[in-house]
Formats: C-alpha cells, structure tokens, sequence
C-alpha cells in the first residue's frame, strides 16, 4: 500500500477503481473472491497491480473486503447511477476517503498550480522527505488530478464544462430520452423494496413503481427501464445475501430464469 508520511494514498485513479467496480457487479453481481477477480483479470492475486488495485479499490471506498471483495453502497452508486447527479454525488464521496487528496485540495482551494508547488505542498503535509515525495510526485500529481472536480470547497464538485454538460442534460430531459435521469431520491437499503405496475392514461400508460423508504421512483414501462432495475435490485440483493449469510440466515434459492443478472 503507497504511502506518503501519515498518509496513505491509492496508486490508480478513481475512474479506473469504478470501472473495477463496474466489472465486479456485472461480472459477479457485486462480490467475488480475490482469486476470482485475479483470474478474471489475468493477474497473479500475488502481483504487485493487482494488490495495487485492490488497495485503491478500498482506499477510494468503491469495494471492500479481502479474501472476498464486495462493492460498497457508495461505490454501487458510482457504479450503477440511476442519475447522472447522483453519479457526481458517489464520485464526490469517494474521493473524499482519500484523506491526503482532501488536505491538498483544501490549501489549493481552486488556484492552478505547478508541480513543484504540489511538491512542497506534499512535503509540508506529510513530513516525509523530498527524495521520496520526489519519487511519488510525478504519480500523485496524475491521480489528484483526476480526482480534484470532486473534491472541489464550493462542495458542488463541478468544474464550469462539467455544471454546463449538466444544464443541458436538465433541460433536454424527457421521459423519452433518459427516463431515469430525475430519480435522485433512490437509495439502496437493508430494509424491503416494493415494485408494483400502475396503469395511468397518456401515452406511456404502463409504469414501473420502485417505492423505497426514503424515495419513490415512476418510470415509463420500457424494456431498458425494466432492465435498468433488475440490474440494480440484482447487485443490491447480492449485498443484502452477504449481510444475511453472516447472521447464519439461509437464502432461498432464486427462480431459473432470473438465475443470473440481466445482460
């Protein structure tokens, strides 16, 4: 695990650890064994990129777990967003695990720098000395990058491209387009999701009702939607099964057809 004085620090990106996370919820339904996701990477589970993965995977908070990795709740939502607000809110949590990214961004604020300004700037927060911030400078600077929009003291996380992008989504949004794009209310949690069908009168008359406890959901009855939320209820149940293995509860076995997540 890299670390630079009293802090530790991942060695890839953020995008790269959600596109891992990405990959374990399609691939395994959100948890699988570290041998596993090795073979599935063509990686040595002994190599130094594949523990270097698995370290970012944690540091950054999109997985946890060792022997046997699992997707957070937060990296599920950076993972698989039902809106593209609530995919900036994940990714804002998660980079902000990464303690010594905080502090730097924090004395930035939003000024540009130079590297060797990033360079001293590491040395005085972390006390270790400048041949080794020299030798991780180069590195550290990529990955901050990359993390610095969602780490930003307006706690709004967007740069100026990135609020406009998200205008323009706002206003060209319909239920034709992305019916999924308004539902920022949807939370994933331990306690009983309740999907019922409605009939209303329009042109798409058929819906899907998610009802959540801390927000209701209303999607046009599409085969994408349908889809969408499959997915989504798939990758959850796996994650509510782990939590009830370890209480020794046992968990009936699901119908054939729904054996394995949607495509």
């Amino acid at each position: 695990m890299a670390t630079l004085g009293k802090y530790q620090f991942p060695e890839i990106g953020l995008s790269e650890s959600i596109e891992l996370g990405k990959k374990i919820v399609r691939e395994f339904a959100g948890e699988v064994s570290r041998q596993g996701l090795a073979r599935s990477l063509d990686m040595s589970q002994r190599g130094g990129a594949f523990s270097s993965r698995l370290n970012a995977l944690r540091l950054w908070g999109v997985g946890t777990g060792r022997s046997r990795v699992r997707v957070t709740q937060d990296g599920l939502s950076a993972v698989a967003p039902l809106s593209a607000n609530e995919g900036h809110r994940a990714r804002m949590t998660l980079a902000r695990n990464v303690l010594l990214f905080v502090e730097v961004s924090n004395r930035l604020g939003d000024e540009p720098y130079g590297i060797e300004r990033l360079g001293v700037l590491l040395e005085e927060l972390s006390g270790a000395g400048r041949v080794n911030v020299a030798r991780r400078l180069t590195m550290i600077d990529r990955i901050f990058t990359e993390a610095r929009p969602y780490l930003s003291l307006d706690n709004s996380g967007y740069s100026a491209e990135e609020s406009q992008a998200v205008s323009s989504i706002s206003s060209n949004h319909s239920d034709e387009s992305d019916p999924l794009e308004d539902q920022e209310n949807l939370r994933y949690t331990d306690n009983s999701t309740v999907i019922q069908g409605r009939r209303d009168t329009g042109v798409h008359s058929q819906r899907i009702e998610l009802a959540l406890p801390d927000g209701n959901v209303s999607l046009p009855e599409t085969v994408g939607n349908i889809d969408a939320a499959l997915a989504v209820l798939w990758a959850r149940r796996q994650l509510v099964v782990a939590e009830e293995l370890k209480d020794g509860r046992s968990i009936p076995t699901p119908p054939r057809d729904f054996s394995s997540p949607p495509v």
